[in-house]
């Protein structure tokens, strides 16, 4: 396989910014992966690209990143933040469902070369999404049902009250709600 233009960060402790790194390399290594033919080994890095893109921002607001339960409730909170109904919390959804029809895939191989590039392009999107959000300070969130406060108890280890607002979202949240 050819090698990627994105380099590798140096081994240990990994920064926000070194996840969002491999993020982009093992998007580019499923795009070298495909044009090689390697259908499994492109899926692989699709559903790789994703998580640990999520390990990035999860990283950023301190919240824990290590299952695959807790980076579904990243999604599902960055969703709940950005309003679930935006191009943004869309561009997300797909991206999480394309990297779990991906990993499917690895052990299925079901997918075309079409299929795996469609979710390549939402790998990528996704990627540059987490990007944006690093990017901006977190949207002030609600807690409107016990589902939001069992999710950022999960991702932060305090569990907020009901109808109790965090104006930057329960990123890096020690227990103490923020006003706005």
């Amino acid at each position: 396989m050819a090698s990627p233009s994105i380099p590798l960060p140096p081994p240990g402790e990994q920064s926000p910014e070194d996840y969002l790194q491999m993020s982009r390399r093992y998007v580019q290594q499923s795009r070298l992966h495909l044009a090689e033919g390697d259908r499994l080994q492109a899926s692989e890095k699709v559903a790789v690209a994703v998580a640990t893109s999520l390990k990035a921002i999860a990283h950023q607001r301190e919240w824990r990143h290590d299952s695959h339960a807790l980076r579904a409730s990243i999604v599902t909170q960055l969703g709940g933040e950005i309003g679930q109904a935006t191009n943004q919390a869309q561009v997300l959804y797909r991206g999480r469902a394309a990297a779990n029809e991906e990993h499917q895939n690895q052990y299925e191989n079901v997918l075309s070369e079409d299929d795996i590039l469609r979710d390549i392009g939402f790998a990528e999107a996704f990627v540059q999404e987490i990007s944006s959000l690093m990017n901006e300070s977190p949207k002030p969130f609600t807690v409107s049902k016990p589902l939001d406060a069992h999710r950022i108890a999960q991702l932060t280890g305090h569990e907020p009250e009901l109808g109790v607002t965090d104006a930057q979202g329960f990123a890096n949240f020690n227990g103490e709600v923020r006003q706005g």
